[in-house]
């Protein structure tokens, strides 16, 4: 049930993903660079892996091309910029959020310059990177989803290796019980043919004891 709702899931449209994954507006509280709550942007990643949102979240930094530092799942990148935004640098603030049985949520808090991004105020910017953000946040679901179809997948080949083992051992056991039926119907038959020899031998048995007490009533003749 589990690879098969997996696969369901990964069969799902794009779209899908990015009409039910959306950047909500927070605040968030951070450790690197200029250390205290700050306003951010917000997306919850059903589905996601650790590990894989780590790598997805460093190469998507990277790609701001600025200076990139990390500390316990939280990452701040300075002198940033893109060609979207013009050359005006930024910071980023990030930062990954576990929660103990929900799902991964990513945080960014963008530095402009004097003043922290917020919708009312920088609704260019905001709209930049808030569909940046819900655009990780699919990318992260689809590469956990198809990474847990990898193992499952795995998973049931192996099954399906070994139930093909088991199959062989079926048809090996059926091999030997047709050479053992085969084995068994020859020596009923040696067994038959025995019989016969044993009556053979019974009559021979029967003339020969015939025989002898003949020969043995010659020799109480010859003594009367």
């Amino acid at each position: 049930m589990k690879s098969l709702f997996i696969l369901i899931l990964v069969g799902v449209p794009l779209l899908f993903f990015s009409q039910k994954i959306s950047a909500i507006d927070g605040i968030t509280d951070y450790s690197l660079g200029k250390t205290g709550s700050k306003p951010s942007l917000l997306v919850t990643i059903p589905f996601a892996e650790m590990n894989i949102v780590e790598k997805l979240l460093k190469k998507e930094l990277k790609e701001f091309n600025g200076k990139l530092d990390d500390k316990n799942n939280e990452y701040f990148v300075t002198l940033c910029e893109t060609k979207d935004l013009g050359k005006k640098q930024f910071d980023v603030y990030a930062k990954i959020i576990k929660s103990k049985d929900g799902p991964l949520s990513v945080c960014w808090s963008i530095d402009l310059g004097g003043a922290y991004m917020e919708k009312s105020n920088h609704s260019e910017q905001y709209s930049f990177f808030k569909k940046r953000l819900e655009k990780f946040a699919v990318e992260a679901v689809e590469s956990s989803i198809n990474h847990q179809i990898e193992i499952e997948n795995e998973i049931l080949k192996e099954l399906v290796r070994e139930k093909e083992k088991l199959v062989k051992e079926q048809e090996n056991l059926q091999s030997d019980i047709g050479d053992l039926k085969k084995k068994i119907s020859e020596k009923e038959e040696e067994i038959e043919k025995t019989k016969g020899k044993e009556e053979t031998k019974k009559i021979e048995i029967s003339i020969q004891t015939t025989k002898l007490k003949d020969i043995e009533k010659r020799k109480e003749q010859i003594k009367n």
